[in-house]
């Protein structure tokens, strides 16, 4: 439950599928920029050979000696899948071994009222979009799906309210065979983040999505931290002073149920974010309480998470920062209020720069890097997928894919 927010150190694999990534080469061409012997890169290329990632394209049978093979990337070969469910939009990529995105789906409001449902519909949409370009998938080594439900090793989950690990496991291997790597759709879009997007570099940040409900995590020493059992982060179930409504986990009080999609526009009386914008912009007395309301009960809960593990920065993601970017100023001022004055605290707090694309790429990410430290936990271990892939990933931002 412990994800690195650095990049994997490189295999020689990974080194091989990077030089051929920008030209094919021979063995001897490869032995050389890599600084390698012809014995290590033998065994390195056999294993990308069997897998189909790496093609011989041309052998020079002019002259004496034993041929000169060239080798080149399979480029419609595909390595990882990344899946990711929300409440309110699905993603998908396919990658190849050199971290190419060679297939992508994104579906806003998905038709199917269940995860099952719309996990199905955006394997069908990915599948689809793989096979119309040609995109060899029998290679696929791992695949990782980001969904929106509890996954602390002991959480309570009611079998019908939320999938089994085992129910989306046997609906993925329909398409691919690997088994999937299963995590929450929150820390799968935070790990992203750290790996490519706002929180590049930054050795320690709180991520927050205000969405169909609030979910948080924590980045520290660049681990995306689980804790003892996997529920490190859950900020949208604390417990805000002045607050009595009923949360859907059973409490009372939590700040999902003043800052998620569906609080904020009940509260504003209206039916969704849109009218809500709309209700904000013509200065709706109820609209403006309810959005400052979340903004101070965000502020107080980050400003008390930033008291514990004093982050580098707070990235806010979700439909609600997308529809207000003035929020991040006032969540900002609030949480600022919570810290001691006397001290520089040097927090930014900013916006998410991926969208469900680049969640989904992190994903498969996390599914064709399973860290080290979790690998002698067999439970966990039996949802993973496939081998080692590149660390280089060309990520998908809120445009899209190329």
């Amino acid at each position: 439950m412990h994800y690195p927010t650095r990049h994997a150190m490189p295999t020689l694999e990974d080194r091989i599928v990077a030089f051929l990534a920008h030209s094919p080469a021979t063995r001897s061409q490869l032995c050389e920029a890599l600084g390698t012997s012809r014995t290590n890169l033998g065994r390195a290329l056999a294993t990308l050979l069997d897998e189909g990632f790496v093609l011989p394209v041309r052998s020079n049978a002019s002259g004496r000696g034993r041929p000169t093979q060239l080798l080149t990337l399979n480029a419609s070969a595909a390595h990882s899948v990344g899946l990711l469910v929300t409440r309110t939009s699905c993603a998908g990529v396919m990658l190849s071994r050199s971290g190419t995105v060679l297939a992508a789906a994104h579906i806003v409001s998905p038709t199917s009222p269940s995860l099952v449902g719309c996990l199905e519909q955006t394997c069908e949409a990915l599948a689809a979009s793989a096979a119309s370009q040609g995109i060899d998938v029998s290679g696929v080594r791992a695949v990782g799906v980001g969904v929106p439900i509890p996954m602390g090793r002991h959480a309570r989950v009611a079998s019908d309210a939320y999938p089994s690990v085992e129910e989306l496991a046997e609906l993925t291997r329909r398409w691919w065979d690997p088994l999937p790597v299963v995590d929450n759709t929150v820390r799968m879009a935070a790990l992203a983040e750290g790996l490519w997007g706002a929180g590049s570099g930054m050795s320690s940040f709180i991520y927050l999505r205000l969405s169909g409900g609030v979910g948080g995590c924590v980045v520290s020493d660049f681990r995306l931290v689980g804790g003892a059992t996997g529920l490190a982060g859950e900020l949208g179930h604390i417990t805000v002073a002045g607050n009595d409504a009923l949360c859907g986990c059973g409490k009372r009080g939590c700040v999902e149920t003043l800052a998620s999609v569906p609080a904020l526009c009940e509260r504003a009386g209206v039916r969704d974010v849109t009218a809500l914008r709309a209700a904000v912009h013509a200065e709706d007395e109820r609209a403006l309480a309810a959005l400052e309301g979340a903004a101070r009960a965000i502020g107080y809960v980050l400003g008390s998470a930033a008291l514990l593990i004093n982050p580098k920065a707070i990235i806010l993601a979700g439909e609600i920062v997308d529809a207000f970017p003035s929020l991040r100023e006032s969540i900002a001022a609030h949480m600022g209020a919570e810290l001691l004055p006397v001290m520089e605290w040097d927090i930014d707090v900013v916006t998410a720069s991926l969208g469900p694309l680049g969640a989904a790429q992190g994903c498969a990410y996390i599914a064709a890097h399973p860290p080290a430290e979790e690998e002698p936990d067999r439970e966990r271990a039996s949802h993973r997928g496939g081998a080692t892939a590149s660390p280089w990933v060309e990520v998908c931002g809120e445009g899209g894919c190329p």
